[in-house]
């Protein structure tokens, strides 16, 4: 976690920097976000928007049960603290729910009473549907649904945004740009919500425990621990970024490490004869079934 706390300390000595120096902020909109609950993806949220000037402080409300991270956020960042969640509602344009999805019922019944149609509700709550959250509403109120996943921790995030039906395109653009500032962002359609879930939310996942894998198999070869730590993570991020950079396809980037009768070949071949293909497709497969049986 320490690079984590690097790059928070980072964007917060820049933020302290623009209110010393009395730097304006490039407005995204003049809106007021309200978050309601202010878990590790609740805060790094709130620093991405502050990064990228979306709003000042000023236009930030957070809500939360508790109050050793509302006095942080506060002292630290700025940012308004509100009594209660029906007063971060009422003093907010965009709400953003980021409390634990066993919550999300109890939160919404609260402030229903204070969400008018005009405002909008961002949902970061795992399984929870665009029309559940309308249903609890009663409203014709504005609902989208975010599935990002823990890189957003490092301003790296993969969110995917879903529509409830009340949603225009102007909401989609807010929500669009809210989560660009901790990464970036797909829309999908719903019902596709829980295959994502399985791929980019879970994701992060999947790799970390291959490269624990790759870090063990090189302890195993005769490498130190912290050798095969280094060795791993720094070819996992440069792998990482020729995917992202290079105009070539991934079998073609996989191919140009490959020789013929090479080393390389020698454990794609491994891979190939143990069902590595088999044994991922199974696995998301198995993570999108799950999705499901909580959403449910």
């Amino acid at each position: 976690m320490g690079e984590i706390a690097d790059k928070f300390s980072l964007a917060k000595e820049r933020i302290r920097y623009r209110h010393i120096w009395g730097t304006k902020a490039v407005m995204g909109f003049k809106k007021k976000i309200a978050f309601i609950g202010l878990g590790n993806m609740g805060q790094a949220l709130a620093r991405g928007i502050l990064e990228r000037g979306i709003v000042e402080p000023s236009s930030i409300v957070v809500s939360d049960i508790d109050k050793d991270k509302l006095q942080s956020c506060q002292s630290e960042l700025q940012l308004t603290v509100a009594g209660d969640n029906k007063e971060a509602v009422r003093k907010a344009d965009i709400i953003i729910i980021a409390v634990k999805p066993k919550s999300v019922e109890s939160v919404l019944k609260e402030v229903a009473g204070s969400l008018e149609p005009s405002k909008l509700v961002i949902s970061i709550a795992a399984g929870v549907t665009t029309g559940y959250i309308e249903n609890i509403l009663r409203k014709e109120v504005a609902v989208v649904r975010v599935m990002p996943n823990t890189a957003v921790l490092v301003g790296d995030g993969m969110s995917a945004i879903a529509r409830g039906k009340f949603v225009g395109e102007e909401e989609e653009k807010i929500s669009r740009e809210i989560f660009s500032a901790v990464g970036k962002v797909v829309e999908v359609k719903e019902e596709l919500m829980n295959a994502v879930t399985s791929l980019s939310g879970s994701g992060p996942a999947y790799i970390f425990a291959v490269m624990e894998n790759l870090i063990e198999a090189g302890v195993r070869e005769g490498l130190s621990p912290q050798l095969a730590d280094t060795l791993v993570k720094q070819t996992a991020l440069g792998a990482v970024r020729m995917a992202s950079q290079a105009k070539e396809k991934l079998s073609t980037l996989r191919e140009m490490v490959t020789s013929p009768g090479g080393t390389t070949e020698a454990a794609l071949n491994v891979f190939k004869e143990k069902g590595l293909q088999d044994i991922m497709a199974e696995a998301v497969a198995s993570a999108t079934r799950r999705a499901k049986e909580l959403q449910e």
